[in-house]
């Protein structure tokens, strides 16, 4: 009786365990293939701007949570103004505070300080002396003026600005751009140093000839200052990609260029325990992979050089796993321009990358991994909002398997753990549905 009893059960245990088993396949590929290479679904999209042209050009996230954008606004109707917007953790505007004047003023990069507030570079040709002068611009906590810096010459022509800022170890600033008032040839790449007043402390111009820019500067861990950009002065031909060392007070170390004989330009310089790492653009390279990601040691020495299709890489940041996360735009005659995201391992390779934007033309300007682990992208698009231009901020989160999913897929599999060890227990056909 009893071993008849077996054979008339094991058509049913057999046929239920070939089932489970293939559910259990079919969860694993599943999770598998949303895991790699899918890359993060976006999570929420949020315009800033009215019916003229607007734009994000520099992204953080803050203390808070939250984001701080800084870029320009024509909404006053007065050409453009540097506009500063405040967000909370969803992109909801907590508030936005205008400067400018009567000319085209212009905010490209901010960083929250250590007191809470924000420090701000760019350019501005309402104030100051000259047709264009680089600006910097402080502020509290709640967006509020505490002083202003213009600096530069006078010129005939547009002449200088501010690219990047970065707070110092000593509470001061340091400041990266271009200057043709005090430059020998066309533009030079200019560094200024000041302390928490925005006094300039010293500054320093690097080029030759022609035109030469600087984009991105930070403090390197030995107390001196990295910094890349273009020149036309040096390399091989073109623009190339520049990338310069100095000293605490702005002395050369080293400086090496990158590129080939068309234009090619770095756009930021981060900093790694050995070396540095830098995105921009190329044209030097094979058509269509004009997103370059190169790799050094601490002397400049490059370790390697990656390309990527799309049309320019504006900005760089490390990620969490140690990889990459790089910001900017691909052309294509068919949708125009639309806003890019890549990101890409410690070596380089492209892991993912998300193409973002509507019908008409829409760039990716700067892009982070937030506290949480999902990235955020800050542009300029003309496909979503109110205006020709608005400033653009998009959330993306990783794909992630739902709570219910893992749950089932847990009682699966201890159902078929239940069903080989214990073939004639009764009772374990509740997984397929019946009580």
């Amino acid at each position: 009786m009893e071993s008849q009893m077996i054979w008339n059960c094991l058509p049913r245990r057999i046929f239920s365990i070939c089932l489970v088993s293939f559910i259990l396949v079919f969860f694993v590929l599943s999770e598998s293939n949303s895991a790699f290479g899918a890359g993060p679904v976006e999570v929420w999209n949020k315009t800033y701007g009215g019916q003229y042209g607007d734009g994000a050009w520099s992204l953080q996230e803050t203390n808070d949570g939250g984001y701080i954008l800084v870029g320009n606004t024509a909404t006053r109707g007065e050409g453009s103004d540097l506009w500063l917007i405040r967000t909370d953790q969803d992109g909801n505007p907590i508030w936005s505070r205008i400067f400018g004047g009567s000319g085209e003023d212009i905010g490209y990069f901010v960083r929250e300080t250590n007191d809470g507030g924000f420090i701000i570079t760019g350019s501005t040709k309402s104030f100051g002396m000259g047709e264009e002068r680089l600006w910097l611009i402080k502020t509290d906590g709640n967006g509020s003026r505490i002083w202003d810096k213009t600096f530069g010459g006078f010129v005939s022509s547009s002449g200088d600005g501010g690219w990047s800022v970065s707070e110092t170890d000593d509470g001061g600033y340091i400041v990266a751009g271009y200057t043709r008032s005090l430059s020998i040839g066309g533009k030079d790449l200019w560094l200024v140093k000041t302390d928490d007043r925005g006094n300039k402390i010293w500054d320093r111009t690097y080029g030759g000839l022609r035109d030469d820019v600087g984009i991105s500067v930070l403090q390197s861990r030995d107390g001196g200052y990295i910094a890349t950009g273009r020149t036309a002065s040096f390399g091989k031909g073109g623009d190339d990609i520049w990338l310069i060392k100095t000293d605490s007070r702005g002395g050369e170390a080293w400086n090496v260029t990158f590129g080939g004989s068309k234009d090619d330009a770095g756009f930021q310089v981060v900093e790694l325990m050995d070396g540095y790492a830098l995105v921009g653009r190329t044209e030097s390279g094979t058509d269509g992979n004009r997103i370059i990601l190169i790799r050094t040691d601490l002397s400049g020495r490059e370790l390697w050089e990656k390309a990527y299709p799309g049309s320019s890489g504006t900005s760089l940041q490390l990620t969490d796993d140690g990889g990459f996360i790089i910001a900017g735009r691909i052309d294509s005659k068919e949708s125009g321009k639309d806003a890019l995201i890549i990101k890409t391992d410690s070596a380089g390779k492209e892991e993912w990358r998300r193409i973002l934007g509507g019908r008409a033309d829409d760039i990716g300007t700067f892009a982070i991994q937030n506290r949480d682990g999902d990235y955020v992208l800050a542009g300029i698009t003309s496909s979503f909002g109110s205006g020709a231009e608005d400033a653009w901020l998009v959330k993306m989160q990783t794909e992630l398997p739902p709570h219910g999913d893992a749950t089932r897929l847990q009682n699966l599999t201890r159902s078929f753990q239940a069903l080989v060890l214990h073939p004639l227990a009764s009772g374990n056909d509740s997984f397929l549905g019946r009580e």
